[in-house]
Order: structure tokens, then sequence, then C-alpha cells
């Protein structure tokens, strides 16, 4: 889980938001008996600075298994007291963003690191699905629209923590509707929902992500001018399933990425002519844009929010 970038990140993590004294007084936390400059084996006039402290720190946790625990200490320093004064960690949210690329996350219920696969609820199979077993999915491939642009023009920890936001958002929603995130890597992610309602389930949520969007862009946690704009494509299908999803090869995950990609505009929505039959009278009106793509019908919407405010 705490693989070299992510003990790294939160190596920098502490010593850019905590002095000498207050590493001290969270190595003190975890091990009854901490001192830095015991360990480094330097005498107490010698100034040690935040970062190797920090360092230090890691590494004691790494060899007597407490990483886990100095991690979750860390998280919950966030907004509490250390040392008399107030914590208000800077880019904590690039820590957990990063959490999250191990296939684990903070659950703030909780207050500890969990696996995404440790519960049913939060498996991608469901808890019921077979290794290189077929199943009937429906998926929708999410991409950020203007990554790079957006990389280019802010710090890449502002962009992250915007993404970090944005993810979590999703990943809310898609669980209301039962669905699961099967795959996430930076400015895009595909979700899954099964076969009985699958289909108007993942289009409710796709759709609810979508119209959600202005209130995003306007929180105030999210740090940068641009709005964030998205685009999303749905297909149905039936797909070889693995618990590692990064082995599994479809044609219906590729024309649901093809179709967000290449026929959807920003802040819209295209679905298959195989998901358009499928949904009720009253939201296929919601699609008044039909076209031909890689040689099947489709259907999309455009949210021009700006709109529907006036």
């Amino acid at each position: 889980m705490f693989d070299i970038t992510l003990k790294r990140d939160l190596a920098e993590l502490i010593a850019k938001n905590f002095s000498f004294p207050d590493i001290e007084a969270i190595g003190q936390y975890l091990f009854k008996k901490y001192s830095t400059h015991i360990l480094e084996d330097v005498h107490e006039s010698i100034t040690i600075s935040s970062l190797n402290a920090a360092k230090r720190l890691v590494f004691e946790c790494e060899s007597n298994n407490k990483l886990n625990d100095l991690f979750c200490f860390i998280v919950d320093l966030d907004g509490a007291l250390l040392n008399g004064k107030r914590v208000d960690i800077n880019n904590l949210e690039h820590l957990l963003y990063r959490l999250t690329n191990t296939g684990h996350y903070f659950d703030f219920n909780k207050r500890k690191i969990i696996s995404y696969n440790e519960q049913k609820n939060k498996s991608k199979n469901w808890g019921s699905l077979k290794d290189g077993k077929e199943y009937h999915i429906t998926v929708a491939s999410i991409d950020i629209c203007d990554n790079s642009k957006l990389v280019n023009k802010y710090d890449a920890s502002k962009v992250e923590e915007v993404y970090f936001h944005l993810w979590e958002n999703v990943r809310k929603k898609c669980e209301l509707y039962d669905g699961r995130v099967w795959f996430l890597a930076g400015d895009g992610c595909i979700l899954a929902f099964r076969d009985g309602r699958g289909v108007i389930t993942a289009v409710s949520c796709c759709l609810e992500v979508l119209f959600s969007l202005p209130i995003f862009n306007s929180l105030p946690f999210i740090k940068i001018d641009d709005e964030i704009s998205i685009r999303i494509g749905i297909d149905t299908g039936m797909i070889k399933f693995y618990n590692d999803t990064g082995r599994i090869v479809s044609d219906v995950i590729n024309y649901a990425s093809r179709l967000e990609k290449n026929a959807t505009c920003p802040n819209g929505l295209s679905i298959s002519d195989d998901i358009f039959a499928e949904i009720s009278p009253k939201m296929k009106k919601m699609f008044p844009a039909s076209s031909t793509f890689d040689g099947k019908a489709a259907h999309s919407l455009t949210f021009e929010y700006c709109k529907a405010l006036c």
C-alpha cells in the first residue's frame, strides 16, 4: 500500500506543515520514547531540518509497522490542536489523492485507511462476480477536458487537489447508484454498473454528476479560476470480469471511451443506441442529438448550465 512515492509524499507533507518540535511531538505520540537526535546519533545542540526529521519519522514508523498509524494520525491532525496550536495542513488532498492510486482511500467516518475491496459495498465485483466469467455490465467513461492546459497553467498540486475533490464527488454519487469505480487515473475514470437496473442507474448517475458540476465549480475550496468540464460516454454489453480490473479488455469499455473522447462535447453525455433503447421515453427526450459513431447510432446531450440559470 505505501509505495515509495506515497512514503516520500508523506514525509514532504509533514516537513512542510510541521516544525521540528511538532514532529518530535508526533513521534512521541506513536512511540513511548522518541528522539530524532538519539535516532540520528547527533548531539541535541545540532539543528535537524524538518525534512530530515520527517524522513526519519516515516522510516521509524515503517520499520515498526506503524506507517498506517502515522498516516491516519496526520490526517486526523488537520483542524486539531498540536502543541497548543491549531493545525491546518496544506496539500492534504494531494496526499489523499496519491493514496487512491494504491487502491485504498481514507474513510473519514471510520477514521482509517480502507481498501476498495475490503467491503462488499466497496468491492469492484459487488462481492459476487467471478474472475474469468462474462457478465452484462454498463460502463461509463468520464474524462476531464483540457487536462494539459490546466496542468500547464496551474501548480500541479492545485490541479491534483481539484481532481481529488471531483473524483470523490463522482465516487460518492456512484456508490449511491450501486456503481463501482473500476479505473481511476488522473484525469479520467471508468464507472461500472451491474445488469438489472444497470443501464438506468448508469445514465441517472452520470446525469447527476454532469448536472451538479456547476455546484462543484462554485465550491470555495476549488482553488483554480478555470471551471472544470467533463465528457461522458456510456455503453453496455457483455464483459469478461477480473478483480484486477486492469486486466479487463472489453469492446464495451473501448466504445464508451471512444464515444466520450471523439463524439462528445465538453460538459456532454453520449450514450450508445443499446443504452438509448432501454431508458424511459422521458429520459430519451433529454438526448436531442443523434449521430452515427463507429458504425453504431449514438445519442447526445450537452449541458450549457449558464443558459439554465437565465
